[in-house]
């Protein structure tokens, strides 16, 4: 049965713990020490994800979240509203990955505590995920059997079944332009900030439609007010469902570019796009979404599939041939210093984690 009290003290537990991007060291001991005392086979691969081993029947299922939080994301104070978990406003709280990983330590305290059978689990709490799915990205699959998954890593209750997820392009632009005393010799200079903005005015960018979004988030530029910069550089990103359409809206990006730059032709630019990573689409009657709907709704929960817009760690598993799902992670508000996690929804996504484990329904 799980002890709603126990999941409560894990996840404050773990949210005290600062672990923004790059600095998971000591949140990846503390969830290796615990998984140790739960019984399983604990180990580090080479870029620092843990990977747990706990035998049991049947065909394995990996279960996931990662580690690392976004920034503001240290000195975190969770703070308990009735059934809801807040920080105290200066920082985010968290929930965004912590909810899982203390479903999935709770799930394994409850299994081991009924002493329920199951089938094989490997669990995998990866580093670097928000900066960039590195964790996934530089996991070690020899290390993992598993073709199926479970990744608690959306928004909202666990009755949210992403069925599909967008690719990624990473858009890094670097413009040089030349240098020129603001004041005096204007005329001689080459402005590369106002170079970045015709380009960026030019771009679609936003929602392009309903699979599909660009947006431009980080501009740096120049070196005083009296002096024409001479570079500038902005990233961004193109996301879309649709692998045609990820592929045609970064055209889009590359045509602007072009053509922007053929009217300063004594500047330079530098355009790294790089694929991050792939779409992916889950037909509805699939037998890992299948099973995850009946074993939801055995617990009284109404399935719902839904369509995400951000990208996760299952991106990265799915070119490894492990077919992983995202169910919601209990929390809401995530990247935010408004965000929470529901208690009773953490319980409910746990009952649904021991009983789809249970080796009574994994054939």
């Amino acid at each position: 049965m799980v002890n709603k009290q126990r999941l409560v003290k894990t996840f404050l537990d773990l949210v005290k713990i600062d672990s923004p991007s790059g600095e998971e060291e000591k949140i990846a001991k503390e969830v290796a020490k615990r998984l140790k005392a739960l019984g399983a086979k604990v180990e580090f691969d080479g870029y620092g994800n843990v990977i747990g081993k706990i035998p049991g029947k049947g065909e394995p299922i990996l279960l996931n979240a990662h580690l690392d939080t976004v920034e503001p994301g240290r000195n975190i104070k969770p703070i308990i509203d009735k059934d809801r978990i807040k920080s105290d406003g200066t920082t985010v709280l968290g929930a965004d990955p912590k909810a899982g990983v203390s479903i999935i330590l709770e799930t394994l305290s409850s299994l081991a505590e009924d002493k329920t059978s199951h089938i094989p689990l490997e669990i995998v709490f990866t580093r670097g995920e928000e900066s960039g799915l590195f964790g996934a990205l530089n996991l070690d699959y020899s290390k993992i059997t598993a073709k199926r998954g479970v990744t608690i890593d959306g928004e909202e209750a666990v009755h949210n079944i992403n069925i599909s997820a967008p690719g990624y392009n990473r858009v890094d632009v670097l413009i040089t332009g030349r240098s020129a005393h603001a004041g005096t010799e204007p005329e001689k200079g080459i402005s590369a900030i106002h170079i970045a903005s015709r380009i960026i005015s030019q771009l679609k960018l936003g929602r392009i439609d309903h699979e599909t979004t660009a947006n431009i988030g980080i501009i740096e530029g120049g070196s005083a007010v009296n002096a024409v910069p001479e570079r500038a550089r902005f990233r961004g990103e193109v996301r879309s469902r649709n692998l045609k359409k990820l592929e045609k809206h970064t055209r889009h990006f590359q045509n602007v570019f072009k053509q922007v730059m053929a009217k300063f032709p004594e500047a330079k630019v530098e355009i790294d796009i790089q694929r991050e990573f792939n779409p992916y689409l889950f037909n509805k009657d699939h037998r890992v979404i299948i099973h995850m709907s009946k074993t939801l709704s055995q617990l009284k929960i109404t399935p719902k599939l839904v369509h995400s817009g951000g990208g996760t760690d299952v991106n990265i598993f799915h070119t490894h041939g492990i077919e992983a799902i995202v169910v919601g992670g209990c929390f809401y508000n995530a990247h935010t210093t408004r965000e929470y996690a529901v208690i009773s929804q953490m319980v409910q996504a746990t009952q649904f984690l021991q009983k789809l484990v249970s080796a009574k329904l994994s054939s």
